[in-house]
């Protein structure tokens, strides 16, 4: 069971670090064929889904190892 555990946890951070490359990478608008470069995918509320599943993946592997 604890083995589950911690490979839930590394899923988790690894999807939130996944996210977070995707926002950062697309974040940015198209305007028609060329892309603009902006640093609107970069902030901290377009990120938050992603900062919330590593984390949660990060406090599950602690908890795993701590018990």
């Amino acid at each position: 069971m604890r083995m589950v555990l911690i490979w839930l946890g590394v899923l988790l951070i690894f999807a939130g670090v996944l996210y977070m490359a995707a926002q950062a990478n697309w974040g940015g608008r198209f305007d028609g064929v060329r892309r603009r470069f902006t640093a609107r995918g970069l902030g901290l509320g377009s990120n938050m889904p992603g900062l919330v599943m590593a984390g949660l993946g990060v406090l599950l592997m602690l908890a795993t190892a701590a018990f």
